[in-house]
Formats: structure tokens, C-alpha cells, sequence
């Protein structure tokens, strides 16, 4: 047998039915407004579409640079953004610069532990050639490095047969995957280095040699306190080898960012040069 009900029981009925219309309505997250659970990043769906869900892009770098970091003068370029590339962007390729001081390399040592290139030193001033440079190109090539010559510009001798002597030694090894490069200090130089205008004269005499000779531009690495003393990089128009030691990149222009002088790397005895260079 059934009983009629109550007012009182009607009121409770009715507010129970308005109480789910309410919750059915507001708290679903398909309408519009809906609220921040509605598409979480990572989420395999969208909740308010079924779509799968994007994962907003991330940037490496800052839209603006953050203040310099200290340096000192004629050791490290200021920096500007995080030493990691993030996942989804630019793959830095890790690198080693090296020459005789460094001894017998084991390139396939070098090349399983991550280094994809390196720079080797072929040759300085008008007759200095580095000992260890043929058989250095010839390992790291079999090991499938992508392979550079450098040449230690001498301040205080002409350019252009600086830039002779670098072509002959290029030749002599064979050939290199990576344009030439070329590395300006002040250190173990002249002891009164040249005027900015003859200085600047004879690198580009030096850099029309070897450009003509090879075909490719060649890589400044200007070292921080000549670049400081000189202000040549930018001058010069061409891509840039630049020493930033830490975790931060440098604010200058860079294609090879040099961040470390005392890595350790697999088949290389005692310290070594890191560089990271963009693709």
C-alpha cells in the first residue's frame, strides 16, 4: 500500500531533483568556461573536445636575455640562457677541440662518449705545423666525427702567408668536414701587439687566402680579452667560436659555444675543451 506524502517530504524531494540539475550542469567541464582540469597538459585527451590533448611548446631560451653573469676580463664571455637545450628543440651537437699537447687520442673512445666533431690544431703562424695533426684528422674521421682544422693566429706576422701555411696543412691531411677556423689571443704573442686597423687588415689578408684556397668561411674564435682589447668579431662577419666557460651561453653571436677547459672525456689523457655546436 502506498501513502500520499507529506508537504515536508515534497519539499525535500524537489530540492534533491534541483540539487542534481545543478551538479549535472556545472560540474562536468564541457561547457564554456569550463575550468582549468579541462585539458591538462600531458592528458591523452581533451576532455571538452576527445581530441588528443597538445602539450604547449617550450622554449630553451628566454624571449629576453637575463642579466650578464660576472666574468673576468679575458677569461669568459658573459651569458644569457640555460646550458640545455630542451626536448622538442635545437640538438647541440658536444665537440672537442685539440692539438699535440694532448698526446695519442682515442678517437673511438672519444666518439662513444658523445662528441660528434672536433676541432684539431693544424697549424700556427707562417711555419709551425702540429705534429700530431695528420694522424689526429685520420682517427677521428675513421671514427666518424665530423672534423675541423684550426690555425693560432700569429699577431705580429703578415695574414697572408699565415693563411698559406694553414691550406698547405690542410692538404696534407686529407679532407676535413668542417670549414677551417681560425683563433685570435693575445696570449703568447708579440710583446706590443698591433694597431686595431692593422691588425683587422691582415686577419681578413689571412681570411681571403684560405677562403679562396678551400671554398668555405672560415670560423673566428676570437679569445674574450682580444675580443675585449679589439671588438673584431662582429667586424669580421663570420661565424663565431665563442669561450663561455659554465652553464651559460654566451650573449655574443655564437655556432660553437666553448663552456669548458677541463673535461673529462673517454680517450683523451688529462683535461680537455668541450664545446657544444648548434646544428
Amino acid at each position: 500500500m502506498t501513502t500520499a506524502p507529506t508537504p515536508s517530504a515534497r519539499r525535500r524531494v524537489l530540492g534533491a531533483l534541483v540539487s542534481t540539475v545543478l551538479l549535472v550542469g556545472c560540474g562536468s567541464g564541457t561547457g564554456p568556461g569550463a575550468g582549468p582540469g579541462a585539458d591538462r597538459p600531458g592528458d591523452p585527451t581533451s576532455l571538452a573536445t576527445g581530441r588528443a590533448a597538445s602539450t604547449p611548446a617550450t622554449d630553451p631560451t628566454p624571449a629576453s636575455p637575463v642579466a650578464p653573469s660576472p666574468t673576468t676580463p679575458g677569461t669568459d664571455e658573459p651569458g644569457t640562457a640555460p646550458a640545455e637545450p630542451r626536448p622538442g628543440r635545437e640538438r647541440w651537437v658536444r665537440g672537442i677541440d685539440a692539438s699535440h699537447h694532448q698526446g695519442a687520442i682515442d678517437w673511438e673512445r672519444v666518439a662513444g662518449d658523445d662528441v660528434g666533431f672536433a676541432y684539431l690544431k693544424a697549424s700556427e703562424g707562417s711555419t709551425f705545423t702540429d705534429p700530431r695533426f695528420v694522424d689526429n684528422v685520420a682517427g677521428a674521421s675513421r671514427a666518424g666525427l665530423r672534423v675541423g682544422g684550426y690555425h693560432y693566429f700569429s699577431l705580429c706576422s703578415p695574414g697572408a702567408p699565415q693563411g698559406e701555411h694553414l691550406v698547405e696543412t690542410l692538404g696534407a691531411a686529407g679532407r676535413t668536414t668542417l670549414p677551417p677556423a681560425v683563433d685570435l689571443e693575445l696570449q703568447g704573442q708579440c710583446a706590443t701587439p698591433p694597431a686595431r686597423a692593422d691588425l683587422l687588415a691582415e686577419v681578413r689578408a689571412f681570411l681571403d687566402v684560405v677562403e679562396a684556397a678551400t671554398g668555405r668561411r672560415v670560423v673566428v674564435y676570437a679569445f674574450p680579452d682580444l675580443e675585449e682589447e679589439y671588438r673584431l668579431a662582429d667586424e669580421l662577419g663570420r661565424r663565431q667560436w665563442v669561450r663561455r666557460l659554465g652553464d651559460l651561453p654566451p650573449a655574443r653571436d655564437w655556432w660553437i659555444w666553448q663552456r669548458a677547459d677541463d673535461a673529462t672525456v673517454a680517450g683523451v689523457d688529462g683535461p680537455t675543451d668541450l664545446n657544444l655546436m648548434r646544428p
